[in-house]
């Protein structure tokens, strides 16, 4: 039986979440790596994250100049005089996905930093600190994974539709708050049962699965509502006059569109809205 060969760029994407997501689990379960080194690890993965999607977004800019990087929409609310004055413009896709995931990742490493050299060390039983030898090698292993998603994005970056890179950003967006909440609400659930091990296999896990899920394909809406929300219709039409049937498929229609004004390449002498 032959392997088709199409599926080689989804073995290596599984290949490349699964070797990310096993070295800080080697690290602290194998060679028992401190709880310090090990969050430093995850936010050092983060900010990595931010500077290679970064990359590609500028690159599929470059290569495809699809609306879609010009074209999101940013609300200004001033309030002088007690009026609040609303002005919209637009902003760069890259400038969006920065505005979220810079100012959460500082903060968080402000949180962990407090975290590992204050608190830590305050009510571990054993040295909790990082170390920099093993956040050396542990970063080293973890950037070989996040190059090769990386190299295998690279690939064929120019046919690549829009949504692909709008789709990359959001699972980054998604995978940092399930990661740093869950060591947030972890950590202080480990002062209370002091279970750092059983709690650390269950934060991997999620991670592990957000990465995974994120491999499979984004699967189109159905225009109708589900049957188990269309009943809201009964309690009779918003103000607007339209059912919930009604504006659920109405948003349908407008993300459709929406995407479709994103997938148009702007032409070389246009310039972006």
């Amino acid at each position: 039986m032959k392997f088709p060969v199409a599926r080689l760029p989804w073995v290596g994407r599984l290949l490349q979440a699964l070797g990310v997501n096993s070295v800080p689990a080697a690290g602290y379960f194998g060679e028992g790596w401190s709880i310090g080194t090990t969050l430093a690890l995850y936010w050092l993965e983060t900010v990595a994250v931010i500077v290679l999607i970064s990359l590609r977004i500028v690159l599929h800019r470059r290569l495809t100049r699809r609306a879609g990087h010009w074209n999101i929409a940013v609300e200004t609310r001033t309030k002088v005089g007690g009026r609040t004055s609303v002005r919209h413009g637009r902003t760069t896709f890259l400038v969006s996905f920065l505005a979220v995931m810079v100012p959460f990742t500082a903060a968080h490493g402000l949180f962990l930093g407090l975290l590992v050299f204050l608190v830590l060390p305050e009510h571990a039983k054993a040295p909790e600190g990082v170390a920099l030898a093993d956040l050396s090698a542990g970063a080293a292993a973890m950037a070989l994974f996040l190059a090769l998603g990386l190299v295998l994005d690279l690939v064929g970056l120019s046919e690549r539709p829009f949504r692909w890179v709008e789709r990359l950003a959001e699972r980054a967006q998604g995978r940092m708050f399930v990661t740093h909440l869950t060591i947030i609400f972890g950590m202080g659930a480990m002062g209370v049962w002091g279970a750092p091990a059983a709690l650390f296999a269950v934060f991997v896990g999620l991670k592990s699965l957000v990465d995974l899920g994120g491999l499979y394909p984004e699967r189109e809406p159905r225009p109708e509502p589900p049957r188990w929300l269309a009943w809201l219709d009964g309690f009779g039409p918003a103000r607007d006059g339209l059912t919930f049937s009604a504006h659920f498929r109405k948003a349908i229609e407008d993300e459709r569109l929406k995407r479709e004004a994103n997938e148009r390449p702007l032409d070389a002498g246009e310039a972006p809205a």
